[in-house]
């Protein structure tokens, strides 16, 4: 069971990752997760199903996986976006090239973890680190002004 439920967390984290950098910068985060957790507990319960195991599992490993990755693939693209606008009018060709990579470090996830399933638990744990120095870094940006007050 443990090695379907790795498998199907290295799906979640592979449509995540595909649907948080498709979608616009604009869309709060609630509605990012929204839209990832139904398609991360089907390919969860998709990796269950085929194993024979029970499929309850799927819903929290789902939403979990999925929203994780989809909220930060998300915000790396708006933030790829909004340097590529810093340095020029443009900047569109720049969000294509991370959407490109990935979509491709989805695929090649969702390939490795259906080959060596806990390796989607190294990817949830390096998600999860991402998403906190993130928080951490943006909660600095703008201690300064704080003390302004």
């Amino acid at each position: 069971m443990f090695e379907a439920i790795c498998e199907g967390l290295g799906l979640a984290i592979a449509v995540g990752l595909i649907v948080g950098v498709v979608l616009p910068a604009v869309m709060p985060g609630w509605g990012v997760i929204v839209a990832a957790a139904p398609l991360g507990v089907l390919a969860v319960g998709a990796a269950l199903n085929g194993a024979d195991e029970a499929v309850w599992p799927a819903l929290p490993v789902g939403v979990l996986g999925a929203g994780l990755a989809a909220i930060v693939s998300r915000d790396v693209a708006a933030g790829a976006q909004r340097r590529a606008d810093d340095q020029r009018a443009g900047g569109g060709e720049a969000l294509g090239g991370v959407t490109v990579f990935v979509v491709v470090a989805a695929v090649i996830l969702a390939a490795v973890s259906l080959l060596v399933g806990p390796i989607s638990l190294v990817a949830l744990i390096a998600l999860t680190w991402l998403w906190s120095s993130r928080r951490r870094r943006e909660a600095r940006k703008h201690e300064g002004l704080r003390v302004l007050r």
